[in-house]
């Protein structure tokens, strides 16, 4: 064999075996980026999860503007490791505080102006301990319309004794549906973030 046939079969070797590094790292590289978004969604061990929510009777929450007080529903929460090897008997440490609340109201029709279409959006405290678990879920009761909303437009505008123009609702023959996207913030012992969201379907009617 020449010498310009064994520098030509050497350097070919050199390429290969930079070709296949190249190629595992490329892999490694991609295997790392098919992380499920339940694994990347925080930083925390585990994930908050809302598992359910319902009304005082059901699915869908029955909100009567008369006499203004104010309408609860049950969030059912869950705390899930991400690891699922992990011991319960491990799992004290990634047990979550949930610190508060939001509600946020739209339609399906999209008209989502606050205080024209929509009640306002609120925002809570709470203070609810929840542990990881392998099943199950835990009650949380939060405030999802508050008195004040049921005074002031739209949900004001929806009683039987209000008189409005042909334009608003009134007449309290109108039954305004809404979808309440409630999201609940919490931590870990250790101080991580964790969020969890869910749609509570809101019919709004005087329905005295």
């Amino acid at each position: 064999m020449s010498r310009d046939s064994v520098t030509a079969t050497s350097q070919g070797r050199k390429v290969m075996k930079r070709v296949c590094k190249a190629s595992v790292l490329i892999a490694s590289l991609s295997l790392g980026g098919c992380a499920a978004d339940y694994v990347t969604g925080n930083n925390a061990p585990v994930n908050l999860y809302i598992g359910g929510i319902s009304g005082p009777n059901g699915p869908v929450l029955r909100s009567d503007v008369e006499p203004a007080l104010p309408d609860f529903a049950s969030v059912f929460l869950a705390v899930r490791t991400k690891n699922p090897n992990v011991d319960i008997s491990q799992k004290v440490a990634m047990a979550v505080i949930i610190e508060r609340y939001e509600v946020h109201f739209f339609r399906s029709d999209g008209r989502n102006v606050e205080g024209v279409d929509v009640p306002h959006s609120i925002s809570g405290a709470v203070r609810f301990a929840l542990d990881a678990e392998s099943s199950g879920t835990s009650e949380l009761l939060i405030e999802v319309v508050r008195s004040q909303a049921k005074l002031e437009p739209p949900l004001r505008n929806l009683r039987f004794n209000n008189q409005t123009t042909d334009t608003g609702f009134g007449s309290g023959a109108i039954i305004l549906t809404t979808f309440a996207e409630i999201t609940v913030h919490g931590k870990t012992i250790a101080g991580q973030a964790v969020t969890a969201n869910g749609i509570l379907q809101v019919d709004f009617a005087d329905f005295q």
